[in-house]
């Protein structure tokens, strides 16, 4: 009976333990579900549009690269919002500093907003709490085949056909 109970126990402590190691993002900037600040916000709304740290860790197994996409899906347009989207983001890389971009061969893609690179929240006035998603991608290829003319609903569906995994952390943001 000792040996069945120490078989049973050490299973217990294994899936419990792999449990503690999964693939996970979070910042020190944006708590998940929590209202993000003004400093995280779009120029074009007030904010000083900087961009948060992330961190992530336990990358899986079998992952070549990385891909980041920041998406407001409550936006009052076909597909959502396109924050920043960045691909082939080398599985060494563990995060990225508040207000820092990413270093090559990362590559930061067009957005909603027509350029490259981080733009902060900025719904419409009075349209109620949005959901920010930092959804964080291991991918099973070191580069993401595009094209200079895709939209940003088009990028994303290349990272999730090439998606082993993700983790999401989401901030929210309303103007009133």
């Amino acid at each position: 009976m000792k040996k069945i109970f120490a078989v049973i126990f050490t299973g217990m402590f294994i899936l419990a333990n792999t449990e503690a190691m999964a693939f996970d993002i979070y910042s020190k900037t944006i708590v998940d579900n929590s209202l993000m600040s003004i400093e995280q916000a779009s120029d074009k709304c007030g904010g000083t549009n900087i961009s948060p740290d992330l961190e992530w860790s336990e990358v899986p197994e079998g992952a070549k690269s990385l891909a980041l996409i920041v998406h407001d899906p409550d936006a009052p347009v076909e597909h959502g919002w396109y924050h920043w989207i960045v691909v082939d983001i080398p599985i060494t890389v563990t995060g990225v500093a508040k207000g820092a971009k990413f270093a090559k061969p990362a590559r930061e893609i067009v957005t909603s907003y027509g350029v490259p690179g981080y733009d902060g929240p900025c719904p419409p006035v009075g349209h109620g709490m949005h959901h920010y998603h930092f959804t964080l991608y291991a991918l099973n290829t070191e580069k993401i085949k595009l094209t200079p003319k895709m939209k940003p609903y088009e990028v994303e569906a290349a990272v999730k056909a090439h998606a082993l995994s993700q983790v999401t952390l989401t901030g929210l943001y309303e103007r009133k």
